[in-house]
């Protein structure tokens, strides 16, 4: 059988991250970080999953229906990359949006007891 550069390189990709299959994030930032480097190989997987008509087309247009608006208004019809990366991007922006200790700044949310009431 011969090994293309390509069939190598996702060989390669898949050893990589199967060594690692319970990463530690240390901080919401590393999951980000983690998430858009993953992005990266995502954009190129979801390509080859399109090309070879791997997702079912009625799966896709399900998946859209329910992705973000700036997805589900495309005039194209559904690709594993548009689908996919909507939803990895919908996360990445949770992440970035939800408080955690590490983007603390010491203001009093909603959810905090008005220290000046003695409470």
């Amino acid at each position: 059988m011969k090994y293309y550069p390509q069939i190598i390189a996702f060989n390669k990709a898949a050893s990589t991250l199967g060594a690692e299959p319970y990463w530690d994030y240390g901080s919401t930032d590393e999951r980000v970080e983690c998430l858009r480097a993953l992005g990266d190989v995502l954009t190129e997987v979801s390509y080859h999953l399109h090309a070879n008509a791997v997702l079912p087309p009625a799966t896709l247009e399900a998946w859209q229906n329910v992705a973000d608006p700036g997805i589900r208004e495309l005039r194209l019809p559904p690709s594993s990359g548009s689908v996919l990366m909507s939803y990895l991007d919908r996360r990445i922006e949770q992440l970035i949006a939800a408080p955690d200790d590490a983007r603390n700044t010491g203001a009093i949310g909603i959810t905090q007891p008005n220290r000046a009431d003695g409470l």
